[in-house]
């Protein structure tokens, strides 16, 4: 990821908001079993009149095995770049003030996401990808990763990232612009042909939890 830097000031990473502890919990729990399994496979083979240290060696390793599964999962869930203040639907369902979103880059600089949802573009020069708002014109907001392709942490970071951008412009009454395009299609629906529509693979669906906060208006 590159340097790391604390959030600004009121602003917690994903990792420690309400929302992800249940990531928290597996992690534990995870462990707790990995480490369980390790004696379990001990007492078993001592058991079967094994070597007491080959059993040793052998419940060691899978238990081992077991702990860098389950920290390779948390990992992906608590190194998401994502920050959000104390308004955030993340942290309370019933906000006092305005919602904010912050993004991390390689750089290790936090930066505020804009009123738009992100996507990856390529970077040419860097290598690995830029995030950029999903515009026409695809601003960049800075690099994101250095890998070079689009690892399945990648992009659950990427959809937390949105769920998150969503989220936020639902609590501060921001138009989403996916409505807004839709309603500008609607107006020229007798002019354009849309059967593109159905060949799209990356169209964004709206999350359940911004229909809910549409509901509750």
């Amino acid at each position: 990821m590159g340097p790391q830097s604390n959030p600004p000031a009121g602003m917690l990473r994903f990792i420690e908001t309400p929302v992800a502890q249940g990531f928290v919990q597996a992690r534990n729990v995870g462990l707790l079993a990995s480490l369980a399994t390790g004696i379990i496979v001990w007492v078993i083979l001592l058991m079967l009149s094994a070597d007491r240290t080959v059993s040793l060696t052998i419940g060691a390793s899978l238990m081992a095995l077991n702990a860098m599964v389950v920290m390779a999962r948390y990992r992906s869930h608590a190194t998401t770049p994502l920050a959000v203040n104390m308004n955030h639907p993340f942290l309370d369902e019933n906000p006092l003030s305005d919602a904010e979103v912050r993004v991390q880059l390689t750089d290790g600089r936090w930066v505020d996401t804009g009123e738009h949802r992100v996507r990856l573009a390529p970077d040419e020069l860097l290598g690995g990808y830029n995030l950029v708002h999903d515009t026409l014109d695809y601003p960049v907001l800075g690099h994101f990763t250095s890998q070079k392709e689009r690892t399945p942490t990648i992009v659950r970071h990427l959809a937390l990232i949105n769920q998150a951008i969503a989220l936020r412009n639902a609590v501060n009454s921001v138009p989403d612009p996916i409505d807004e395009a839709r309603d500008r299609e609607g107006l020229d629906s007798g002019l354009l042909e849309r059967s593109w529509l159905e060949d799209e693979g990356e169209i964004e669906v709206e999350s359940p939890l911004v229909s809910f906060f549409r509901k509750e208006e």
